[in-house]
């Protein structure tokens, strides 16, 4: 070697052999050339801006439609005759759905009020097939007797 200390900065600057007819990589500037200044710091934003809605108000959303959807059951049983179907309103899921909604800026409480939608709206399914059996019941024996 000729006895100068190298950096790894020279290898990429100057090319990779130290001889005078070293190919340099392109857009490199002669050896007599100054370089301009390098910033020392790269610029890194502070905080990257959300592309997105917040976490979890999809299922957020969809529990509660699934909630609202669940008073089809009641509106059939009234526009049948049977207003106790009314006792079976999904007023809980309905309610835990609106409030996983206004929480959506804290996840915990988000997933908390979600899961207790989904035990609502999943009680009420279970609910509403011990009612329907007995109404099927009752309207198969009306209509053996009304024949």
């Amino acid at each position: 070697m000729d006895g100068t200390r190298r950096s790894p900065r020279d290898f990429w600057e100057k090319g990779r052999g130290g001889g005078a007819g070293a190919p340099r990589p392109l857009g490199s500037m002669p050896s007599g050339t100054p370089r301009p200044a390098r910033p020392t710091e790269l610029a890194v934003p502070a905080e990257p801006r959300p592309t997105g809605p917040p976490p979890r108000v999809g299922g957020a959303v969809a529990a509660l439609v699934v909630s609202v959807l669940t008073l089809a059951v009641p509106i059939l049983g009234v526009s049948l005759g049977f207003w106790f179907f009314l006792l079976v309103t999904n007023v809980p899921g309905i309610g835990f759905g609106i409030a996983a909604l206004t929480k959506i800026p804290d996840e915990a409480a988000v997933e908390r009020f979600l899961r207790y939608t989904w035990a609502c709206n999943f009680a009420y399914l279970v609910l509403s097939v011990v009612f329907l059996v007995p109404v099927m019941v009752l309207v198969l024996m009306m209509a053996m007797v009304g024949f």
